[in-house]
């Protein structure tokens, strides 16, 4: 396996899809979640949402992608952000996605916060998104009603792409780049290195452009080069 002290390594930019929305989505057997956060913004009931994914499963994508398609007030929030809670104005909005709850709570103190502005929206009738790497019930809330407020609605929980349907992501990707993957090259990278699938999306990103920078065909010697991220 590849090693981070190779020399000769090139460092490349593994930032995450720039643009996330449901149209580049990769759906797998997510179509039903797909579907239900379509709804938030194309109907009129309110939603209350709790999805539950392990890591690099899409989660902050479709948070994202479901805040582009809502067109009313909302807002994101995240472990990134969270400092802006106090001084959120929430009395005007209609949507509310809050991303890595559970992230949230162990290392924050903010669930009294949060749990006023789950029960405004909630009385007020306003739409709810809520993402976690763990269920409801593994979560230590100090607060049980703010756990009892999230089991009002729907519950989901998404899948994880297998390794061929990732296999079948990375060719297009390199396709729709105007070049191909060979399966020699892909077997390698799908043993070698992570198989996070936003890891490999811009895995094969990064190795197209370094590729034309440096006028080179893809290789797995040029692959072994380059990847020096795992």
């Amino acid at each position: 396996m590849e090693t981070k002290s190779n020399k000769e390594q090139i460092p490349i930019n593994f930032s995450f899809i720039s643009n996330k929305s449901f149209c580049n989505y990769i759906i797998g057997e997510n179509e039903m979640i797909l579907e239900t956060l379509r709804g938030i913004s194309e109907e009129k009931k309110p939603k209350i949402i709790f999805l539950k994914g392990g890591k690099s499963t899409g989660k902050t994508h479709l948070c994202l992608a479901t805040l582009e398609n809502f067109t009313g007030e909302k807002y994101y929030l995240s472990p990134s952000n969270i400092d802006e809670l106090e001084s959120l104005n929430y009395s005007l909005l209609e949507f509310i996605v809050i991303d890595d709850l559970d992230k949230i709570i162990i290392e924050t103190n903010k669930e009294e916060k949060l749990f006023s502005i789950i029960n405004d929206l909630i009385l007020r009738k306003k739409n709810i998104l809520v993402t976690s790497t763990k269920h409801l019930n593994d979560i230590k809330f100090n607060i049980l009603d703010l756990k009892s407020r999230l089991v009002w609605d729907q519950l989901l929980e998404t899948s994880e792409l297998d390794d061929d349907s990732k296999i079948k992501v990375l060719q297009k990707l390199s396709r729709d780049r105007g070049w191909t993957l060979t399966s020699k090259v892909c077997d390698y990278i799908m043993k070698h290195y992570k198989r996070d699938l936003y890891f490999l999306c811009n895995a094969i990103k990064n190795i197209d452009e370094k590729s034309l920078s440096m006028k080179k065909n893809i290789t797995i010697p040029f692959v072994r080069k380059i990847m020096n991220y795992k």
